[in-house]
């Protein structure tokens, strides 16, 4: 049938609704084929489904009727999933004018500059963001953006990225991830289409937004093919805006010349928020959301030690679907469980985990690991592994000298070294943040850096 009339009723909806919601919920909905006089709406997955036809099925049904009063039937369901396209993978592009990319770019509705809450521990990068996206002069055309996953960091470059389109369309913009950058120039290399994609970066770009900048480490094809497109962009006074888990001077096995190009840039760390600030965070996320809780409930939840706010953003939307289709109340005792249970799927760090992932780092085998070996490239990623292993996996003393083939005085000794070397030498202080921060990763879930 004809559903030239579903953007009508879309419009209708918007005007009732706030705009956080209908961006989530309602602007993903698309009509499906169907007989005539019924309209199906295709969901994304069973979980939206439930949530439309609890929360939103209603107020649609009677905009149909009072926009198309001859449609008799309204249909929730899964939508089929799209085919994948042949490689490379499309990059997540805004459209430049007189430049046809891959693929149309769909940011995040929630990540604009008025839903981002500023503190103490991100306002320079707000700041500093937002001046890149107003085409102000901060004496430096490239803004490197750094902080710990779930702080914000693609928040802000997305809210570019918004900003530009609504105020500054005339900006050609690319925005996408070194992976993609990556897979992007291999294809090209392989189809023998490089020309083109030096073109595409280096001449059809006034703005590039380049994401998860770390898993350039070790990847230097990458970086060589990067460092001139960056070079050519920042000669020609282009704006760039980097994000990254690391600090440039962290990142591991990055080039000389690619590293003193990012150190270049005005730098801008996002810390952990305060607890001010992660309850601007909720009472922002409740209104985008459409979730209402009570500021008790909201203080309760900023007070909870939550690794980022993505597990915040988690718990929220959680206690909202529990509450909907359990018909539970959104109270104190909700959000206790749903803490608890989600503090508690904190992924176990084990030894193995810990060995494995110092050994990719430092390129040694297990074997090597915890050989009789004295020298250097075998003694230190040891006893790092035995310091992490003491400070993540909750093992006894025992059981990590067990795991390391040490006895329980080895095991101390190697802790100790460690403990020593990180108060007077700052590379062995960067390798132990660097290893945290994977770790870390680890236990939220999120697959580490240095396995890419």
């Amino acid at each position: 049938m004809n559903d030239s009339f579903w953007p009508t009723i879309k419009e209708s909806l918007k005007a009732d609704l706030p705009s956080g919601p209908f961006r989530m919920w309602i602007e993903p909905l698309e009509p499906l084929p169907a007989e005539a006089g019924e309209l199906h709406l295709g969901c994304p997955n069973p979980f939206f489904l439930r949530w439309i036809r609890e929360r939103y099925f209603s107020l649609i049904l009677k905009k149909v009727q009072e926009i198309k009063p001859e449609i008799r039937k309204v249909e929730l369901k899964v939508s089929a999933p799209k085919p994948s396209l042949a490689p490379p993978p499309p990059s997540r592009q805004i459209l430049l004018p007189g430049f046809a990319p891959q693929d149309r770019l769909r940011l995040n509705g929630g990540f604009t500059f008025d839903q981002f809450v500023t503190g103490p521990s991100n306002q320079f990068a707000f700041l500093a963001s937002r001046a890149m996206a107003e085409g102000q002069n901060l004496h430096n055309h490239a803004l490197f953006l750094f902080s710990d996953s779930g702080l914000g960091k693609t928040h802000l470059s997305q809210a570019v990225g918004h900003y530009l389109k609504r105020y500054r369309p005339e900006v050609r913009v690319l925005y996408l991830s070194v992976e993609e950058f990556t897979n992007e120039m291999v294809h090209s290399l392989e189809t023998k289409s490089m020309q083109r994609f030096k073109e595409k970066y280096r001449k059809n770009c006034d703005f590039l937004l380049l994401e998860e900048v770390h898993f350039l480490s070790g990847k230097e094809s990458t970086q060589t093919e990067l460092s001139y497109t960056l070079d050519t962009l920042l000669n020609d006074e282009k704006k760039i805006i980097f994000t990254s888990a690391l600090p440039p001077k962290d990142i591991p096995r990055l080039g000389g010349k690619l590293k003193s190009r990012l150190t270049s840039a005005l730098i801008g760390s996002i810390e952990p928020p305060d607890f001010e600030t992660r309850l601007g965070i909720i009472h922002k996320k409740c209104a985008f959301l459409g979730i209402p809780l009570d500021q008790e409930v909201k203080e309760f939840l900023a007070d909870k030690p939550f690794r980022d706010m993505r597990q915040l953003e988690g718990c929220l939307i959680r206690m909202s679907a529990q509450a909907t289709l359990l018909k539970q109340k959104m109270d104190r005792e909700l959000a206790e469980m749903v803490v608890r249970e989600q503090l508690e799927e904190q992924k176990e760090v084990t030894i193995a985990t810990i060995k494995a992932l110092v050994g990719k780092y430092f390129q040694v085998t297990e074997e090597e690991m915890v050989s009789r070996s004295r020298k250097r490239t075998h003694l230190m990623p040891r006893n790092l592994s035995i310091f992490l292993s003491r400070k993540y996996s909750g093992q006894t003393l025992e059981a990590i000298g067990k795991a390391f083939k040490r006895d329980r005085t080895s095991v101390i000794h190697a802790i100790q070294t460690v403990e020593k070397s990180l108060k007077k030498n700052d590379e062995i202080s960067r390798q132990v943040t660097f290893l945290s921060s994977q770790i870390e990763r680890i236990r939220n879930g999120t697959s580490p850096t240095i396995y890419h």
